[in-house]
């Protein structure tokens, strides 16, 4: 019943699309029906959304794009009643180049920390929030800060290696995106992301987050900050399954990393007296992105086993308030390195990336999830 309720919602898009446009924001948070989430691909797969019975679906906004870009995408969710989060990425080739920290890209980089370190950084990255907020803030519910950004080496770039230093620019950024959003949509919930490393790694510039989301807790403690957590399997790039990942423990003091397998060591952590919100409650969480790999032996079947699995997690932990897989349709370039996560194959012959072709078994089996 509840995936026919969004078709005829979506039917009735049309009609009100034009009266949309004069709508001034009111707060507000679409609260979903269940925790399944999606990436979506593509903005034109929205109807595989709703017969998939997703309730969550999620887009990267990037700097090199249109502000409104994701706006038919947006429209659709609204009156579907589809919850949308939106990730805001900096890219290379963002429009206003004052948004970048660096004046030339840089090899290895995936995307980079937004510039609030220098005055016209600072205002570029408010004018930008400040649009965004005014495009979107009667459609998106949940908005996610970055990228992994504990990861100063690829996906949050600065050029800064010290955590300290690293930890203050994010927070600045963080607080000046938050601001402008809440000022639209005072119910909006606003996210900081970060992978799975929980303890420390070999490379200096991938802050483990049991050291660096402190830092950032005690910057921004006095505002309402969400928590976006990436629990990929250990192996993520060779096989899905991951509740034999060696070496995951769950002992927070050791375990290098907290996945699907030992989550309940980061919702108990969030509970800790230091960590709440300012109101006292427990901050929200979202397992943002997430995928597992079907290019193995077997790999549809251990796929299907492997999100179901992962889902059941989720679905009993009250912390968790939404879980998205990370792929709606494989990506070349994933896929090329072992990373088949998506519920359709994708076309190698069509000229645009991530085309489905079939759908796994993995589709029919996340089809089936429900709250």
């Amino acid at each position: 019943m509840k995936m026919t309720m969004k078709k005829i919602a979506g039917l009735t898009l049309s009609a009100v699309l034009a009266a949309s446009m004069s709508i001034t924001s009111l707060a507000f948070y679409q609260q979903p029906a269940s925790k399944k989430g999606l990436l979506i691909s593509q903005q034109e797969l929205f109807d595989d959304i709703l017969e998939l019975g997703v309730d969550q679906v999620i887009c990267n906004q990037a700097s090199d794009q249109n502000p409104d870009a994701y706006l038919p995408l947006a429209k659709n969710c609204k009156y579907s009643q589809v919850t949308l989060t939106m990730i805001l990425l900096n890219r290379s080739g963002a429009k206003d180049p004052n948004l970048l920290p660096v004046s030339s890209p840089v090899d290895g980089v995936g995307n980079y920390a937004f510039n609030s370190m220098t005055p016209e950084g600072e205002q570029a990255v408010r004018n930008y929030a400040r649009t965004l907020a005014g495009v979107y803030g009667d459609y998106v519910s949940n908005w996610v800060i970055g990228n992994e950004v504990n990861d100063a080496a690829l996906w949050d770039y600065n050029g800064i290696s010290d955590m300290d230093e690293h930890a203050a620019g994010y927070a600045k950024t963080f607080r000046i995106f938050y601001e402008e959003i809440r000022a639209v949509n005072p119910e909006a919930r606003v996210f900081i992301p970060f992978d799975m490393r929980w303890k420390a790694t070999n490379d200096p510039l991938r802050y483990p987050v049991q050291d660096y989301l402190p830092k950032l807790n005690a910057l921004l403690k006095d505002t309402e900050y969400g928590i976006a957590w990436h629990p990929y399997p250990v192996h993520f790039f060779t096989k899905p399954e991951f509740l034999d990942d060696d070496g995951i423990s769950f002992d927070i003091n050791t375990t290098p990393n907290i996945n699907m397998k030992n989550l309940d060591l980061l919702t108990d952590y969030m509970q800790n007296a230091d960590m709440l919100a300012p109101d006292g409650s427990v901050r929200h969480l979202i397992l943002s992105e997430q995928g597992f790999t079907s290019a193995c032996e077997n790999g549809e079947e251990r796929q299907a086993e492997a999100i179901k699995a992962a889902y059941e997690i989720a679905k009993k932990n009250p912390y968790v308030d939404g879980f998205y897989l990370v792929r709606q349709v494989d990506a070349r370039g994933q896929e090329a390195a072992g990373g088949a996560f998506g519920l359709w194959t994708r076309d190698p012959d069509a000229s645009r990336d991530e085309t489905p072709l079939a759908k796994k078994k993995a589709w029919y089996t996340y089809q089936s999830l429900e709250e």
